[in-house]
């Protein structure tokens, strides 16, 4: 008996044909926004394994234009710096071994204050030269290592940012959930100099006495006085860790001045911590930044494509008190290709992570 069933290879007359993606088009990246409400059903399986081969092809073009070994290092928006990093850095440079310039492809958010610098050191310990390569963000703690390169390249994509720190406290308060909301260093400050203002006689904004006691009151119910202790002492250590970077290659009779002038410019002068600063700002104010020449940028958003393709963690979430497993950050060479997998619990409708290993993929 024939089959009358149609054939789905088949477009009937006159049917529009499927739309396709251009060939140029780059993947959309999964971020939490993307991952739908809990269902019934269980979690996916894991993201798709890591394409090593892929990632190794787009390193060695690089390497072969620009001439150095490459290190990417590469968080997600689910990742952040931290002190877990460092043992797999250390790693990653063992392999590559001593060289004359390393090339370091950095992308983050930002993180631990403290990282910079000890990865700053780090790299000098393997390369007499090194140069932070920003595809499209190196923000915060991310701006920090960028300023403890001998140069800095960026693409026309790529942006840094203020090095005010926003500080996590156990006294802060808490937002929805169990975590701690950050503060940034620039609000509190400016939320204390409008007090002093407030405070002085013939302000505009006088209050009197038994208002200020009342506005101070509402301060600490909000921030504990230990809490702002903490967050001044934060501040002084960015530009500690600013100052420490820029001194391992700004060098000179004029150089304290001008260190001292760029770390106040990125630490003070920006009134938010989301600033984005491109390339020919980041030039502007005295940051040792080159532009990408046109075939370097192709190569370097080609690997930014590339790693923003790869899965986080699977789309569906699972049920709650149920765990997954996302990869979240990567730390690559040609020789070796390293990944941070977090442990992740599904509390109520939110993602917690819980732990962290880096693992070769």
């Amino acid at each position: 008996m024939p089959n009358d069933a149609p054939d789905p290879n088949v477009r009937a007359p006159g049917a529009p044909a499927p739309w396709t993606p251009p060939a140029d088009m780059p993947p959309k990246m999964l971020t939490p926004s993307d991952v739908p409400p809990v269902g019934v059903a269980a979690a996916e399986p894991m993201p798709q394994p890591d394409d090593k081969e892929t990632t190794v092809a787009l390193i060695e073009a690089l390497e072969h234009k620009r001439g150095n070994r490459v290190l990417v290092y590469w968080t997600s928006d689910l990742a952040r710096m931290s002190d877990a990093v460092v043992r797999s850095f250390y790693d990653q440079l063992c392999s590559i071994g001593d060289v004359p310039h390393l090339d370091l492809v950095l992308q983050t958010n930002g993180g631990e204050t403290e990282i910079p610098w000890r990865l700053t050191s780090l790299i000098r310990e393997f390369a007499k030269r090194f140069t932070v390569i920003v595809a499209h963000r190196a923000a915060s703690s991310g701006t920090l290592l960028a300023m403890g390169a001998d140069e800095i390249v960026m693409t026309r994509f790529a942006v840094l940012g203020p090095i005010d720190p926003r500080r996590n406290h156990p006294l802060l308060p808490v937002r929805e959930g169990t975590q701690a909301e950050p503060v940034s260093v620039q609000d509190m400050r400016h939320a204390i100099q409008f007090i002093r203002e407030a405070s002085r006689a013939g302000s505009e904004f006088a209050y009197t006495p038994e208002a200020m006691a009342q506005i101070f009151t509402s301060l600490f119910d909000k921030l504990h006085p230990l809490v702002i202790g903490a967050i001044e002492q934060s501040h002084a250590l960015s530009k500690l860790i600013g100052t420490r970077c820029l001194e391992t290659h700004m060098k000179g009779s004029k150089a304290e001045k001008r260190i001292a002038a760029l770390v106040d410019k990125l630490c003070d002068e920006y009134e938010s911590h989301a600033y984005q600063i491109p390339r020919a700002e980041a030039k502007s104010i005295g940051l040792k930044v080159k532009s990408a020449s046109p075939k370097l940028d192709e190569l370097v958003m080609r690997l930014y494509r590339h790693y923003t393709s790869r899965p986080l963690r699977p789309p569906i979430l699972p049920p709650d008190g149920g765990e997954l497993k996302a990869h979240i950050a990567w730390l690559d060479t040609t020789e070796m290709q390293l990944r941070c997998v977090a442990n992740q619990v599904n509390r109520g409708g939110r993602l917690q992570s819980v732990s962290d290993r880096w693992e070769r993929y």
